[in-house]
């Protein structure tokens, strides 16, 4: 603690809110001091982000099937209306296709149709199989019958022929001789009716085999199915070979040119609406703790003092691939961007993370490591204090002070540091060093302090 005595200059004049310059002198020499009054107010803990600036209702179009450019509408510039048709590529090819699906598609529904007939038909009752069977059941009688007369015939014969020169034996070897003719004609009307009877078995085997079935109906359905389904995507081909704005809004590039080949799915026209644009920016691992959706931020313009407002809108959770070092993605979106936010500029976003209404507060650059100098009377005395939120000027004390207190800011009379490390000239400031940062608690933590009030 020094003892000070005041000099005769040691009036107070104020500088700023809260913030006056003093003269005093110790028992040994004078001394100056700049000191500041610990008053109530508000204070915001802030983040800073950077990052460029696209707009929330834009539209990358692009056609849907690859093909030659053969018209297009859209220029730089142009103001556009959803829906409105940009461009094509050329639809020959493309035509064809749906033409040659659709052909597909009504043949497989006539197969299906047929073969649901077929099936839905009562099978034909009335086959010649039976009636053959009893032909040839017949037709093998009348040979046995033929073959045992022909049997008597020649028995008969061999009787009446014990000598060969009666009559009876002329007659007798005539009727065996006509007795083995009927043998004959029995057994040929016997191999027909056979003959009949396994060619209808067969035409009945034929007619069995290609009569339709459930299956059959299955695989014709699949087949309709099939060909919708390559209908379908022909269609949807064709239909992707037109460019047509999603939004109203103005066009902000064209990549391609009439007789240029364009892939599928590669944007060829970009489209920028009104209304939100977003402020797409990284921050620090040290500082994505504090970064929560929702919080209000002031957005500023590279190159302006504009101070926008915004929210933010995306704290990501995954790192972004393309930052040098590890850093978070985080989105800031302004509902109602002036012009100097155009799309593909760049912006500062300072985001409030924390914020303190009407509490006791002192300028930052009062703090160092955690304490304060306290101006009293004629005497000085280093201070610990509590700190909460810090904002860019100001920190929130909880502990330590009491409103009123003044808090000495700088020693006018000490040497001022140089880059070299020396000492020139004086004024050298009680907090704000390069190590200095509120300690004890609170947001205020590791947090550097500039020079000043």
């Amino acid at each position: 603690m020094r003892k000070l005595v005041w000099g005769a200059v040691g009036a107070a004049v104020l500088v700023g809110a809260g913030v006056a310059v003093v003269s005093v002198a110790t028992a040994d020499s004078g001394g100056h001091y700049r000191v500041a009054v610990a008053t109530v107010g508000d204070v915001s803990q802030t983040v800073s982000v950077s990052g460029t600036v696209d707009r929330v209702n834009r539209a990358d179009i692009s056609f849907g099937t690859a093909g030659v450019l053969s018209t297009l509408s859209a220029g730089v510039g142009d103001t556009v209306s959803a829906g409105q048709e940009l461009g094509a590529v050329d639809t020959s090819a493309l035509q064809a296709a749906v033409d040659k699906a659709s052909s597909d598609v009504d043949r497989a529904e006539s197969t299906l149709s047929a073969a649901e007939s077929a099936v839905e038909e009562p099978a034909d009752d009335s086959s010649p199989v039976g009636s053959l069977v009893g032909q040839v059941k017949d037709a093998q009688s009348a040979a046995s019958a033929a073959l045992k007369a022909a049997s008597d015939a020649v028995a008969g014969q061999s009787a009446a022929c014990a000598d060969p020169a009666a009559p009876a034996c002329t007659a007798a070897g005539a009727a065996a001789m006509t007795a083995q003719q009927t043998v004959k004609s029995a057994q040929e009307a016997l191999q027909a009716k056979l003959d009949a009877l396994s060619s209808a078995l067969a035409a009945e085997s034929s007619r069995e085999q290609a009569a339709p079935s459930a299956g059959s109906v299955a695989d014709a359905q699949a087949s309709v199915d099939q060909a919708k389904v390559k209908l379908v995507e022909a269609q949807q081909a064709l239909a992707g070979a037109r460019l047509v704005s999603p939004i109203s809004g103005t066009v902000a590039s064209v990549s391609a040119a009439v007789g240029d080949r364009v892939a599928a799915n590669t944007a060829v026209v970009v489209v920028v609406g009104e209304g939100a644009v977003d402020l797409s920016a990284t921050v620090a691992v040290e500082k994505l703790a504090d970064l929560a959706v929702g919080q209000s931020a002031s957005v500023t313009p590279v190159g302006t003092s504009e101070r926008i407002a915004g929210k933010v809108t995306r704290v990501g959770t995954v790192p972004d691939p393309a930052a040098d070092t590890v850093a978070y993605p985080v989105t800031v979106t302004i509902d109602e961007p002036p012009a100097s936010l155009a799309a593909g500029s760049s912006a500062t976003a300072s985001v409030v993370v924390a914020t303190a209404k009407d509490v006791l507060t002192v300028p930052a650059s009062a703090v160092n490591r955690g304490s304060v100098t306290v101006l009293t009377g004629d005497q000085t005395t280093v201070t610990r204090v509590t700190t909460g939120a810090v904002g860019p000027t100001r920190v929130e004390v909880k502990e330590g002070l009491k409103a009123g207190d003044q808090v000495v800011l700088a020693n006018l009379d000490a040497p001022l540091p140089t880059s070299d490390g020396n000492s020139r000239g004086s004024g050298g400031f009680i907090g704000g060093g390069p190590e200095s940062g509120p300690a004890g608690g609170g947001p205020g933590g590791n947090v550097r302090i500039r020079p000043g009030g």
